[in-house]
């Protein structure tokens, strides 16, 4: 194991966290304080038991409250907007209740993205009031509140998390279930407003997920009991069928595990490849995207018609000429797809958090599954492909001189955006 310990040190070193050191690694997160340093985990490829891939609100909320209605132990969200409405209020409902009946309910949530001490700070208290702890990014405050919502935690100094907003969205049920997806917990993905997706994995990889939630936990001031690793990280058997998988974490600093396999996913593509993501900005990645179809591969990007971040849109149609030349097909869905999945040669099928911007590729916590599967990779175009390309129109390339002239500019500063 490598890696800073004190708080205020800003070197960031990637920890590689073997299977067999997962639970010995928990409990060194438990026994001392944990710096933003320590949250660069790294992990060998492990397996999963089942994969299944949910598309749009009206699949994978029903699925995931199941889990939560089901859970014995605990239950760990780490989300960037979980806000007030009929899903939000859906899922507070569950969670107080699960957490007045005992079960551990930890959350971890954005300030920018959940504004739980503002605008949705009624939810938070009723989720407090029941027991559950909630811990806060403040990626915008210089000195900031560390320990969970309600509990008096002291401020100090917040450097080094500055900028680095929390833009994971993960849940964890009992160490053995685990949900990774773009979606937050509101009512626009609930009512088809925004088109997303999740992927529900059960078997060992679950146990990589639960030391990503729990390092993030410990650093924000969270506190657990030294017993609670039997619970949180049991022996999980591969059984039958079981997949390569392994869970890929962006953290701050130069580890960014996500934008490394992105970059080998699509340089990798010997024969088809499939992005959705609703900001293809990032110039460099577009370059990939138009090298893969010049190669030869076939490629469907989806993108929104109408992106809900207008900047982003501009700089990746400055684009839509030269991916379009290259050979590229660009699917625009009508609603605001929100979806960030990569699928290779039907098989390789990475999926989570990350959008090709800057942000998300340099600056931002982001979490990523990474699964070969052509069972999973045939799912996605079940499920997400094929339906997406029936209602979708073709992306074109930009006429207009006064459009040209606005997504070049927004493409020559899209590192910013």
């Amino acid at each position: 194991m490598r890696g800073p310990t004190g708080r205020g040190r800003s070197v960031v070193r990637m920890i590689e966290v073997d299977e067999q050191a997962i639970r010995g690694h928990a409990e060194r997160l438990l026994a001392r304080d944990v710096a933003i340093g320590d949250l660069a985990i790294g992990f060998d490829e492990s397996c999963a038991s089942s994969t299944e891939l949910l598309v749009a609100g009206t699949a994978f909320y029903p699925r995931m409250l199941a889990d939560l209605e089901a859970a014995e132990h605990s239950i760990h969200i780490n989300q960037f907007g979980f806000k007030p409405g009929a899903v939000g209020t859906q899922f507070a409902e569950v969670l107080s209740r699960k957490a007045a009946e005992g079960v551990d309910v930890r959350v971890v949530v954005d300030k920018q993205g959940s504004a739980p001490e503002e605008g949705s700070r009624e939810l938070y208290e009723r989720l407090t009031d029941a027991g559950a702890d909630v811990c806060v990014v403040r990626a915008t405050k210089l000195r900031a509140s560390f320990g969970p919502l309600g509990a008096g935690g002291a401020p100090r100094w917040n450097l080094h998390a500055l900028g680095h907003f929390d833009h994971r969205k993960m849940t964890i049920v009992d160490g053995r279930t685990g949900w990774v997806g773009g979606a937050g917990i509101e009512d626009h993905f609930g009512d088809g407003r925004f088109h997303d997706l999740f992927i529900r994995v059960t078997g060992p990889v679950v146990n990589q997920l639960q030391l990503v939630f729990l390092a993030s936990f410990r650093w924000l001031g969270g506190a657990l009991p030294a017993s609670a690793v039997d619970s949180l990280f049991p022996v999980l058997e591969p059984g039958d069928g079981a997949v390569p998988a392994v869970v890929l974490h962006n953290a701050p600093g130069k580890y960014r595990p996500i934008t490394t396999a992105i970059a080998e996913l699509i340089d990798g593509a010997q024969q088809t490849l499939d992005i959705a993501n609703p900001y293809v900005a990032d110039a460099g990645m577009i370059r990939r995207i138009a090298g893969a179809a010049s190669r030869g591969v076939r490629v469907r990007l989806f993108v929104p018609a109408n992106a809900n971040n207008w900047a982003c849109a501009a700089a990746q149609q400055a684009h839509h000429g030269t991916l379009l030349d290259a050979g590229v097909r660009i699917i625009e869905h009508p609603a605001m797809l929100h979806a960030k999945a990569f699928v290779g040669d039907g098989e390789q099928v990475l999926a989570g958090t990350c959008n090709l911007e800057a942000w998300s590729l340099k600056r931002f916590f982001e979490i990523d599954l990474r699964v070969r599967s052509r069972d999973l990779a045939d799912q996605f175009e079940q499920r997400f492909a094929a339906p997406a390309e029936g209602i979708s129109g073709a992306g074109r390339r930009l006429t207009g001189r006064r459009q040209r002239a606005k997504a070049k500019l927004f493409a020559a500063i899209a590192p910013a955006l």
